[in-house]
């Protein structure tokens, strides 16, 4: 379960009286509870309480960000290729730990391959998120195919791929609309229009920043990230 500010509130956090559990707007007369602090799963576990409601949410941005593997010493990587080139298996320490292997997450997106071709009655649509401020690859942004639950998520590098009917009902007079959106403490959504055709040229989408870009405030909306699209 994800969720997004679609529409971000422009009052004053700093005006707002302090609350328990955030702030109170005056405004609206609601409280606004901060979640700045907290990890997505600390999130995720507040909104799923009984009886929470609408809710109002502060975020930062950067607090869900992916924490990146801690590199291996030089020598160790040094000692691996050797290994490697010898055909030798190098044998784990015990103070070595080793990356669990995680199973695709749902929505995930599908590898990207500039040579593949859709088998006949569907065509694979695929490109390359970006951030437009930086030109650097959008690591978790959701593609939505038109109003429908299915399409994409993006890769490390900002790479997201599928496949989908040709003859589709999401497909109006030849083309496909998309919505691509990034963490929205970050990024604005933004929507684009793909023509259907065999071989798609591979997209470039640059996602534009939001106003004060680090912060937002605002009715908070959950939703299930994009699923694999159906091929019949």
């Amino acid at each position: 379960m994800a969720f997004s500010v679609p529409d971000p509130c422009p009052k004053s956090w700093a005006a707002m009286a302090p609350t328990a559990d955030g702030r109170f707007c005056g405004n609206c007369q609601h409280e606004v509870v901060d979640f700045s602090r907290m990890s997505e799963a600390e999130v995720t576990a507040w909104l799923a309480r009984p009886a929470t409601g609408n809710i109002c949410g502060f975020f930062s941005a950067g607090q869900f960000a992916p924490t990146l593997p801690v590199p291996q010493p030089r020598w160790r990587r040094w000692l691996v290729t050797a290994l490697a080139l010898l055909g030798l298996e190098p044998v784990l320490t015990a103070c070595q730990t080793t990356a669990p292997q995680h199973s695709p997450a749902a929505g995930a997106t599908e590898q990207a391959d500039a040579t593949a071709s859709a088998p006949k009655g569907q065509v694979t649509i695929r490109g390359r998120v970006l951030d437009d401020s930086t030109g650097t690859g959008v690591q978790g942004a959701e593609i939505f195919i038109g109003d429908t639950k299915y399409g994409a998520v993006t890769d490390e590098q900002g790479n997201f791929s599928f496949t989908m009917p040709q003859q589709w009902e999401a497909v109006q007079n030849g083309a496909v609309s998309l919505r691509v959106q990034g963490s929205p403490f970050v990024f604005k959504q933004q929507t684009v229009s793909v023509a259907v055709s065999p071989a798609p040229v591979a997209l470039t989408v640059r996602l534009k920043s939001v106003e004060g870009r680090g912060q937002i405030m605002g009715r908070i909306v959950q939703h299930d990230p994009p699923q694999k699209p159906p091929l019949k």
